[in-house]
């Protein structure tokens, strides 16, 4: 089964709208989850007879012994591809999570692999799934002690271990961080979806473990705020939405409204069939992986184009990690060579112009609001505070080394002058300074030198 293919034509059979250029990145997400699987889950920590703390999976699918095999700078990488999609109310973007996630209907459901579970022994293979909750604190996501320093609660980010965990609002994780009650929510988010490591050390006692969950999210353009590294760590699919859109969604409910008996079996069928085929994946890969893991010049080079910024290569390399881990035939035993295809190049390109049309609309705004002035970088950095991190000064510094520095336009110096005082650094955003031009090449002039 081209599972693409498969997963396309059940959405075109449901009469899903707009589809074509998400889906992909789904599938890839969820082949790099599998592959995050094979290179970390070896150094789980919590085995099955580790019970104390109630934290250990029991007969857990995804744990095994065999050796990592993507380390890169000597460290285990991780792979997942956390995804956020970012449309206007009504767009679509919680059909897409229910899609693969919707409890008893999801392609990734199975109600065996649901982590926390009563009768634990009878697990079947499979990925946790879960839709989380429209209202959490940092406590209820990470975890906490008591007064006597036992953890208390399920945190969820330690339940979803291994699973996939959709939001449909990402804000309503987001804006907890600015409660006094999960100031640290910000922190713990950013190193459970890096490294999956939660590490707090509280006056009663410390919460430590790993996890491994991809979060699946969507959020309202007004509510996007991805600073503070939160953008190195998330894939972008914008959703667009228009009048078109609009009547294509109404013609779609006409057309599910009256669905034959028939066609709904064989929807169902597809359904299964495709369910089991991602389950089957995970038994593969896990059972057979692959020897080695081996970048091709093609992919290197796609990354290496301009557009690409330094800190966005990993999560495309990703991508492509996830299309050749979901391919129709597994081949494990053997190296896996991640290469460009027609088909991954046509993504790879989608995708790059989705992320650039999303992380570049502040860069714009701040670009045509301030061309061609001049001032202190103190009064850029309030500026960008009230425009671009919701009133965050410390983020308007991280946001502005992430973004401007680099960009052609932008200068930083430090005016000279005497007097006293510290001179403060004073910033340009106007079109670059001409190059001088010398008749001779720098190499030329070198060697006369």
């Amino acid at each position: 089964m081209d599972i693409f293919d498969a997963v396309q034509k059940y959405a075109d059979a449901n009469h899903y709208v707009d589809v074509a250029d998400k889906l992909p990145v789904f599938i890839c997400s969820i082949g790099a989850h599998i592959l995050n699987t094979l290179n970390k889950c070896n150094q789980c920590p919590f085995k099955p007879e580790d019970n104390e703390d109630g934290y250990a999976i029991y007969d857990c699918p995804m744990r095994h012994e065999h050796q990592s095999i993507y380390t890169p700078m000597s460290h285990v990488a991780d792979t997942r591809l956390h995804l956020l999609m970012r449309g206007a109310k009504g767009s679509g973007k919680n059909v897409l999570i229910d899609l693969f996630l919707r409890e008893g209907t999801g392609l990734l459901y199975n109600t065996n692999a649901v982590i926390n579970v009563l009768d634990a022994q009878h697990r079947e293979a499979g990925f946790p799934t879960d839709i989380g909750p429209n209202s959490i604190t940092e406590a209820g996501m990470f975890g906490s002690v008591d007064e006597e320093g036992n953890i208390t609660g399920r945190p969820l980010a330690r339940d979803m271990c291994g699973g996939f965990l959709g939001f449909e609002e990402f804000s309503s994780v987001t804006d907890a961080s600015k409660k006094d009650h999960s100031m640290d929510m910000k922190n713990q988010l950013l190193t459970s979806t890096d490294s999956g490591r939660v590490n707090k050390r509280m006056r009663s006692g410390i919460v430590r473990y790993l996890t491994k969950y991809t979060i699946w999210a969507g959020t309202q353009p007004g509510r996007f705020e991805l600073e503070s590294g939160l953008d190195r760590r998330f894939f972008i699919i914008e959703i667009g939405m228009s009048p078109e859109k609009e009547r294509a969604y109404k013609q779609a409910q006409v057309l599910n409204s009256n669905m034959d008996i028939g066609t709904r079996v064989r929807l169902a069928q597809q359904n299964l069939e495709i369910r089991t085929w991602f389950t089957t994946r995970l038994i593969d890969a896990i059972s057979n992986p692959p020897s080695r893991l081996l970048f091709d010049a093609s992919l290197e080079e796609w990354l290496m184009q301009g557009d690409v910024r330094s800190h966005e290569a990993d999560l495309f390399r990703r991508l492509a990690i996830g299309y050749h881990m979901m391919q129709p035939e597994w081949k494990g035993g053997q190296t896996m060579t991640v290469t460009v295809d027609d088909r991954l190049k046509a993504l790879l390109d989608a995708s790059l112009l989705m992320r650039r049309e999303v992380m570049d609309a502040d860069v714009q705004l701040i670009k045509t609001t301030f061309w061609g002035t001049e001032m202190p970088r103190s009064t850029l950095l309030k500026e960008v505070s009230r425009m671009v991190t919701m009133g965050d000064y410390q983020s308007a510094k991280r946001w502005v080394d992430d973004n401007l520095r680099g960009q052609r336009w932008y200068e930083e110096y430090r005016p000279e002058g005497v007097g006293r005082g510290r001179r403060g650094v004073m910033v340009k955003i106007q079109p670059p300074a001409p190059k001088e031009h010398t008749e001779l090449e720098w190499g030329e002039s070198d060697v006369k030198q």
